[in-house]
C-alpha cells in the first residue's frame, strides 16, 4: 500500500476491541500493517471488490456457465458475452 506517496492524517477513533483482532489478524495473512490493513478497509467501502473476491466471483461465474452452455439458446451466450465483457472491464 506503499506504492505512492500521498499526504496522509492522523485519524483517531475508537475501534471495538473485536475489530482490531480481525484487522491484526488479516493484516497478518495479508502481510501488510494493522494500518494498512485498516486504510485498505476503508478505500474499499462500502463495496469491498477485492481481488480476492473477484477471483471467487469470476470462478463461480465460469462453474454456472459451464453447467448451462450446452443447453443455452444463442440469445443467452450472446448475454453472456455482453457481460463478460463488462466484468472484464472490471478488472
Amino acid at each position: 500500500m506503499k506504492d505512492h506517496k500521498e499526504e496522509s492524517k492522523m485519524l483517531s477513533f475508537r475501534v471495538p476491541k473485536s475489530v482490531i483482532k480481525d484487522l491484526e489478524d488479516t493484516a497478518k495473512e495479508n502481510n501488510r500493517t494493522r494500518s494498512e490493513e485498516a486504510l485498505y478497509r476503508i478505500k474499499h467501502y462500502p463495496v469491498p471488490l477485492t481481488p480476492s473476491l473477484m477471483g471467487e466471483l469470476e470462478n463461480a461465474k465460469n462453474q454456472k456457465y459451464g453447467n448451462l452452455k450446452p443447453d443455452m439458446p444463442p440469445e443467452a451466450i450472446q448475454t453472456y458475452e455482453e457481460v463478460a465483457s463488462l466484468w472484464r472491464r472490471l478488472k
